[in-house]
This record gives C-alpha cells, structure tokens and sequence, in this order.
C-alpha cells in the first residue's frame, strides 16, 4: 500500500502548489521541503537496507542543497557537496545498490540541468518534478490502477522512469490547452496564426486585471505582435488606445504546476501507455 500513501500524501501538496501559484504567482519552498521530506522517508522503509540508504543519500544531498542561497564565499561548500553524492552515487553502483535509487538520483541531477540550461525556467517546477522524482522512483500499483501497465515493467522503470511520465502526460495538458485556445478563438470568430494558438483576445481596459502577458505593443509608430511578450507598462496600454485598439491579444499566464499536477494524476491513475 506505499504507492497509494504516496499518491494520499503527494495530489494535497501539489493542489495546493497549482492553487497558490494561480493565485499569488508564488509557491513556498516549504512545500517541497515537507513532501520531500515524506517521500524520503516512505523510500526508507521500502529500500531499507545498507546499501539502500548509502544510495538514497546523493538523491538527499541534492535534492535539499537547492534550499541554501549560497553566498559567492559559501560556493566551495556546494561543489564539495556536489562532489560527495557524486562519489557516493558511484560507490553505490559498485555495491549493487537498488537500480531505482540510482536512476532517482540522476533524475535530479538531470531536472537540476534542464533549469540550469533554462528549458525549465521555474524553480518550483523543477522541485516539483525533482519532488515526483523521490516520491515515486518505480512505478506504482493500488486498487486497479494505473489503468495502462507496461509489459517490460522492470526495463520502463529504468530508462521511462515515472517523473518523466508525469512530464510527458505535464506536456500533453499542454498542448491540449493550446488547443482549447485555439477552438475558443475560431467559434469567436478572432482569428489569427499563431496568436489564436496561444492567446486570446480581451478589452484593452481588462489588461490590468488579469493574469496575462500583452502580446501587442506600439514600436516607432508601429503596431507589433509579441509571440513571447513580457511585462508591459502603462505607456504599452496607452500607445494602443491611440491608435485604436479597444481589444488586444494577450497570453495566459498559467502555471506550469498546474500541468505537472494533472501529470501527475495522470500518470498515477492512466499509467504508460506507450
């Protein structure tokens, strides 16, 4: 039954994660500290051996050093950190540590890199995914689900592993949305490549009161379509008044958690259906 305390403790902690980040654009690194914290501890009793808990320790080091903001003189103390799971982690393939173990700690350090090389852009994503990571590194099983169970169970476990398949069903909510968007603008009738694809029309006075990205702006007298807007300025909202623009293109900003927890969901309760 560790899998459905797994999935009891973890859907609250990321409902909560996609309701505060809807709603204040902000998510506690407390609430990845306490679920990694329950997910550790979970994958102690289930690998409870010597070998085990050497082998849980380079995902630890890890996954709670990103919590310290380290100061420029502190940086020899994070490398040496860094240094010491990885010499652990090498340890631990040589001692025949549980496969799932060290696949969980190159999870991290790959989702670590994929922020690092800004393909994940937020923080509490990737903790998040890094936290789905040590939560569930083999596949669950509880009551009749997942409802898709892979064949090669063993094999998928290690080269798909689960948090790329929370990932992978993150991407497809995506693209589903994209979707919606672009149905909601042709039965309206705005209609426009790419931006119905991936924005929306609203009146220029409602800017202000949503969360969105103004994807028009006014350049040297000229209208212009952002298909990657930033932050606007009250002079933006201005500039196009004057030249008439009563409704304006702007991009939702929706919370990439709120993708990963159906992921999330989906992959617990779907499974891999490739």
């Amino acid at each position: 039954m560790l899998d459905l305390i797994r999935f009891i403790i973890a859907i609250p902690f990321f409902l909560y994660a996609s309701y505060s980040d809807w709603k204040d654009r902000l998510i506690s690194p407390l609430v990845w500290f306490i679920l990694g914290f329950f997910a550790f501890a979970i994958d102690f009793y289930q690998f409870l051996s010597l070998t085990g808990i050497i082998a849980l320790i380079p995902s630890i080091i890890i996954f709670y050093e990103w919590f310290f903001e380290w100061e420029n003189r502190e940086k020899i103390l994070q490398y040496s950190l860094w240094v010491i799971s990885f010499a652990i982690f090498f340890y631990s393939i040589f001692t025949q540590a549980p496969p799932a173990l060290l696949v969980m700690f190159l999870m991290l350090v790959i989702f670590r890199t994929l922020h690092k090389i800004k393909i994940i852009r937020g923080r509490a994503d990737v903790r998040a995914l890094m936290t789905v990571a040590i939560l569930q590194p083999l596949y669950p099983e509880f009551f009749n689900f997942p409802i898709f169970k892979p064949e090669l169970l063993e094999i998928v476990e290690l080269t798909f592993p689960f948090a790329f398949l929370t990932l992978l069903y993150a991407a497809i909510a995506s693209l589903l949305f994209i979707l919606v968007l672009f149905l909601r603008n042709l039965i309206r009738g705005d209609i426009g490549f790419p931006e119905m694809f991936i924005g929306y029309r609203i009146p220029l006075d409602e800017v202000n009161k949503r969360h969105v990205w103004l994807m028009e702006r006014v350049e040297n007298g000229e209208h212009v379509l952002y298909i990657h807007p930033k932050e606007h300025t009250h002079e933006d909202l201005i500039s196009l008044k004057k030249i008439g623009r009563d409704r304006v293109w702007v991009q939702p900003k929706i919370p990439f958690i709120i993708f990963i927890t159906i992921g999330l969901l989906a992959a617990y309760l779907l499974g891999n259906f490739i």
